[in-house]
């Protein structure tokens, strides 16, 4: 694999990890020593520029890297990176009522009229296709789901990829809509049902992120604006 590419990959993924953990595009630029648009030409959908050796050996130093990471493909790296919060639990299995559940499972509603955007927002319509996908039981107790509170929906749009790409599909638990920092979760925020990750702020503010930082900044706005439909517990995606 190309140099070029690997070293442009890691340095996503730390990207990834570190918005992940709270931090702004421009404090990871700091962190790595550099400026948000270096890190923009290098990361960016149109990037044109290269990691060269001199700010590849300066960014692993900066973000406490062994000499030479940024050059190596880390495979158990790119597993977790992929993951995040919307973890993917296995295969799902599109079904109709003809087809026979077995002990263990249970059929959760797959609303695909009904689009999440992860972008600048889709209007939200009535659902009545019939579709479900099959659920285990265990899967769902384990992620503390009720299956009546479950249901599944496509998500649309680039804001929060490359964790969620256009066309995949998100488990949304709807009993469990208290917000906690740095996940993700289905919200209605000015007319729109979207997927972002939220984060409480003082006097009563919700900051809205996505991962997307090169095209999407955050926002932020008074915690009465926002609806939290459920959060995000599980996804399918797609690439």
């Amino acid at each position: 694999m190309d140099i070029k590419y690997i070293r442009r990959k890691n340095l996503r993924d730390q990207q990834l990890k570190a918005i992940k953990a709270g931090l702004s595009k421009a404090d990871f630029a700091e962190k790595c020593g550099t400026s948000a648009s270096t890190i923009s030409q290098i990361l960016g959908d149109k990037a044109g520029r290269n990691l060269g050796d001199d700010l590849a050996r300066k960014i692993e130093k900066n973000l406490g890297l062994k000499h030479g990471w940024l050059d190596l493909q880390h495979h158990e790296t790119q597993k977790n990176s992929e993951v995040h919060e919307a973890q993917i639990i296995g295969g799902i299995i599109p079904w109709d009522s003809k087809t026979s559940l077995y002990g263990d499972e249970v059929e959760v509603p797959f609303l695909k009229e009904v689009k999440i955007s992860a972008g600048s927002g889709s209007l939200f319509q009535e659902d009545h296709n019939g579709y479900k996908l099959r659920f285990a039981k265990s899967t769902l107790r384990r992620l503390n789901v009720q299956p009546e509170n479950a249901v599944c929906v496509e998500v649309i749009g680039n804001s929060m990829e490359p964790v969620l790409p256009d066309g995949s599909t998100v488990g949304v638990d709807l009993g469990n809509k208290i917000i906690k920092d740095g996940k993700m979760y289905a919200i209605d925020y000015g007319d729109f049902l979207r997927v972002k990750v939220l984060y409480l702020m003082p006097k009563g503010k919700i900051r809205i992120r996505s991962y997307n930082q090169d095209e999407y900044d955050d926002e932020e706005c008074d915690a009465t604006e926002v609806t939290v439909i459920g959060k995000v517990f599980w996804s399918s995606v797609l690439y």
